[in-house]
């Protein structure tokens, strides 16, 4: 038996392109493993302005609206869970890259596949962007010529099944080592002992609380190296988010990633939401779980009403609505603000 059609898009909080496949995994496996996000580790994150940028790339990044804060989240308790058997592919092995994955998921394997998005037939970057993306390769299709992926590539942020031909796979690995790019072929399983441990109950700790608050009031400024760049972490990436705004949200020429941005904070707030109303059942001061459930969903929906109202305003191009924007944005800042008080306080009562 082979995994085909046996696993579906993982989209109910957006983690990244190979995260949210791992989700898609061990919730295939095990149901009980959609409410592991809600114990993820979350801050906030922003590139620094008034830096230098390598290559001078500044302005290209506020075009692509690459300078909008982010939601990181901590997701290394995925891997404790999963197998992974990675190699590079090498001339020889293109002409049995068909042998190679279906080998791979008739042992109950999935395959992650490094594609250049720029040989697909549909999407963003199909036949415009070289774009090397970890393909996500879980099933085969009937003809065996293609294989069921699931992908990012039609809408940023948002998982769908794709069919993907095994010529476009070998094209692209033709074109990725002829240009002395690696391409990794890696094969990903189900730790079985680990998944035995997993605490299929599910219960949270209060000391969470604490981490998660302690997260958003670390401002430290943090330097990644892959990219060369310094980043504002914590509630002050969005105290600068509302300082820089016009810098950062008057050039943005198209939709996408701000919308996968701004819906990233929304999301973490529905995620927080059901996190709190699990601790509210299990609290003895179950009010302030609620008063932080209530401030959660607040934030989510203040959080889609930003989103709208500034793709309203790339659209139409109406400069006048950056001003309303804005006072959205400090509102919101203020009541995250809150809802970190809140947690405060409730840390307080619980270790009381």
């Amino acid at each position: 038996m082979t995994p085909t059609n046996r696993i579906m898009p993982f989209n109910d909080i957006w983690l990244d392109c190979v995260n949210n496949n791992l989700m898609s995994i061990l919730i295939r496996h095990d149901s009980s493993f959609k409410k592991l996000p809600l114990t993820f580790k979350t801050q906030y994150w922003k590139k620094i302005i008034n830096q230098k940028f390598p290559e001078d790339n500044l302005e290209s990044l506020l075009h692509q609206g690459l300078m909008l804060p982010k939601v990181q989240y901590n997701t290394d308790q995925l891997y404790h869970y999963l197998r992974f058997e990675d190699q590079l592919l090498e001339q020889s092995d293109i002409p049995c890259l068909g042998e190679m994955i279906r080998g791979a998921l008739d042992k109950k394997r999935y395959v992650f596949l490094d594609v250049d998005r720029f040989f697909y037939s549909s999407g963003r970057e199909a036949g415009k962007i070289h774009f090397i993306h970890p393909t996500f390769i879980h099933g085969k299709c009937a003809s065996g010529e293609a294989f069921t992926v699931i992908e990012d590539c039609l809408s940023p942020g948002r998982m769908h099944d794709y069919q993907t031909p095994l010529e476009v796979m070998m094209e692209s690995a033709q074109y990725l080592i002829h240009s002395g790019k690696k391409v990794r072929f890696i094969m990903v399983s189900v730790d079985e002992r680990s998944i035995r441990n997993f605490n299929h109950d599910f219960t949270v700790e209060n000391s969470l609380i604490s981490e998660l608050r302690s997260n958003l009031l670390d401002d430290t400024v943090f330097y990644l190296e892959q990219y060369g760049l310094h980043y504002q972490l914590g509630l002050k990436a969005l105290t600068d988010y509302v300082e820089d705004f016009e810098e950062i949200v008057g050039p943005l020429k198209e939709t996408s990633i701000f919308a996968l941005r701004s819906s990233s904070f929304a999301q973490n707030h529905k995620k927080n939401n059901m996190l709190f109303k699990f601790l509210e059942d299990k609290s003895s001061h179950p009010n302030l779980y609620q008063e932080l459930a209530g401030q959660s969903l607040e934030l989510s929906h203040l959080w889609e009403i930003y989103r709208t109202t500034v793709i309203k305003m790339i659209v139409t191009n109406h400069d006048q609505a950056i001003v309303k924007s804005k006072h959205q944005l400090e509102e919101i800042v203020k009541k995250e603000y809150l809802m970190v008080q809140t947690m405060k306080t409730a840390t307080e009562v619980c270790n009381s």
